[in-house]
Order: C-alpha cells, then structure tokens, then sequence
C-alpha cells in the first residue's frame, strides 16, 4: 500500500529517474509475463544446447541487475563526492538509450561475461526472489541518484554503447 509519504517521495524525484523506474516496471512486467507463460515444471530445463533455461535467466537477470545497482551506487558516491549537484535535464532518458533492442529483444543471442553468467544452481522459487532483491537494490540506488545529475554518470556496455 502506498503511503502519502511515498507519494511525496515519488512526486520529488528527477523526471528522468521517475521515467527510468518506470521504464524498469515496464520490461520488469514484460519479463514475468514471459517466465509465467512456460510452464513451471519446465522452469528449470534448457531448451538446446548451449541455451538458457527460464530459471537460468531470471538468476542472470538478478545478477546483472545486482551489478547495474552497484555500478550506479558507487558512481553516484563518487559524482556526490565530486560536488555534482541536480541534473536541471529533464528530456527523456530512454530515448538516448542507443540500442534498447539490443536487450529486450530476443533474436539475437548475447554472450554474457563470466560474472553474469547463471550458475544453474537456482531454481524458479529462488530466482525469483533474487530477482526481488535485485530489483528493490536498483530501484534503492536510482532513488539515491536522486539530486545528482545523470549526464556524467556514463558507462560503456559492448554491446549497449553509452548508457
């Protein structure tokens, strides 16, 4: 239930990261209609060789996004440190995003670096509630980025280019 001093706290946030949450929420809701959609007791079988199982991908997704609210954690800290004040930008963030397809599409298979890659050791229960935590992590470090200009805070991706 939301309270009013949610409410308060959503209606201060910077446009752009009350756009990137809800670009989040969007793909978030996307994902999970798409794990519902298999059947659960197929969760935890790879479709081929060399392909991933849907617990598979919800542990790398909870991975990655461990690893995205950490980045952004320790930027925001050092651009604070800095003296980086507000971003007086409030154009559409998503929109700059260079090539989104790139990773809500599915027609072309990503190799994932060593760190995001899934161990296999996660079932759909546990993977699921990663994906919980991962998410209330990003969600916790883009709500701190608030009163910090994002500009400055880019990272290359190799297969995203500047986020």
């Amino acid at each position: 239930m939301e309270t009013s001093s949610d409410t308060t706290k959503a209606a201060e946030l910077q446009p752009r990261i009350r756009e990137l949450i809800d670009y989040i929420d969007l793909h978030r809701r996307q994902f999970c209609d798409a794990g519902a959609s298999v059947p659960a007791r197929l969760h935890g079988i790879k479709p081929g060789e060399g392909r991933w199982s849907v617990s598979d991908v919800v542990e790398h997704v909870s991975l990655v996004e461990q690893r995205i609210a950490a980045l952004l954690t320790a930027r925001v800290a050092a651009a604070r440190e800095r003296g980086v004040g507000p971003d007086p930008e409030t154009s559409s963030v998503v929109d700059s995003f260079q090539n989104p397809e790139a990773v809500t599409g599915r027609t072309r298979k990503l190799v994932a670096p060593t760190p995001a890659l899934p161990t296999g050791a996660v079932d759909a229960a546990a993977g699921m509630e990663a994906l919980t935590r991962s998410r209330a992590l990003m969600i916790t470090s883009l709500h701190n980025a608030n009163g910090v200009a994002l500009g400055g805070l880019v990272q290359t991706h190799p297969v995203l280019g500047a986020m």
